[in-house]
């Protein structure tokens, strides 16, 4: 496996627009094989990850922990799948590609950055999949919200958590408070060994007394909330590690949580 260029010190994640990605959509328009893209989601991946090895790093999921995603959705077949960090496409064409062949509906991707988000479409149309994948733009939360209000009957068969990881607790709360999240979702999370995320392995993990223990401190400080969520603590995830590589060769780990359903027993033992 050829790995991608290493990641600089000075990138910082999703946050500002050096002009990379504009270089790699001229990169792919200019490419010897653009005529043959058109519809084929694989080759405009193979485009992406030469530009990744060749040119400059890119942040994307990549294909070895790709696959990791790509199995569970064969697997699991679900009907409508949100990530949460959709920057230049890459796994919204992996991921919504393997969607469809599975008999899915609809793959939402949530994109703060205007920009990577026009990139996006771009590249997800050249790969024929605006009938499955819609991008939504602007801040996750508000995205989660309004998804609530368009969809007001919409439980996620899977989600895809891959945007700044101090985001991935707080936001899988809100997922929990608004329902978006319930019996039989499968949430999987990005980077849980590099740079790692703590935090969410804890979350995922707790007992539910613990966390309405959490839960009952938090609540009773709610005037310093802000938006912050408390989350469902009842719900309970059957969770596993399952590790591959960054894009780069870095050992890496993809954290795939099943949620069960709800267990009150748990909150007053």
């Amino acid at each position: 496996m050829s790995f991608y260029k290493p990641e600089e010190k000075i990138f910082v994640r999703k946050i500002h627009n050096d002009g990379r990605e504009q270089a790699l959509l001229e990169y792919i328009q200019s490419h010897s094989s653009y005529d043959e893209m058109h519809g084929h989601p694989e080759k405009i991946l193979a485009a992406i990850d030469e530009f990744g090895r060749e040119k400059d790093f890119l942040m994307n999921v990549g294909r070895s922990k790709g696959a990791i995603v790509v199995k569970m959705i064969t697997d699991r077949k679900p009907r409508i799948m949100v990530e949460l960090g959709g920057y230049i496409g890459y796994s919204a064409i992996l991921f919504g590609n393997a969607l469809k062949q599975a008999g899915g509906h609809k793959y939402i991707s949530l994109e703060l950055s205007p920009i990577f988000a026009d990139i996006s479409d771009t590249l997800i149309r050249l790969a024929s999949l605006e009938d499955i994948v819609e991008i939504m733009v602007g801040p996750c939360r508000e995205s989660l919200r309004a998804l609530r209000e368009i969809y007001p009957n919409l439980r996620l068969d899977m989600i895809f958590f891959d945007h700044r990881k101090v985001q991935y607790v707080n936001d899988l709360k809100l997922c929990e408070e608004l329902k978006l999240v319930a019996p039989g979702t499968t949430v999987l999370a990005d980077n849980v060994i590099s740079p790692g995320n703590p935090a969410y392995l804890e979350y995922v993990r707790l007992s539910t007394k613990k966390k309405a223990e959490q839960a009952r401190i938090q609540s009773s400080d709610s005037d310093q909330l802000g938006d912050y969520s408390i989350g469902d603590p009842f719900l309970i995830y059957d969770t596993l590690t399952v590790r591959g590589l960054e894009v780069t060769g870095v050992p890496d780990a993809v954290e795939v949580s099943y949620c069960l359903g709800a267990d009150f027993s748990m909150s007053r033992s």
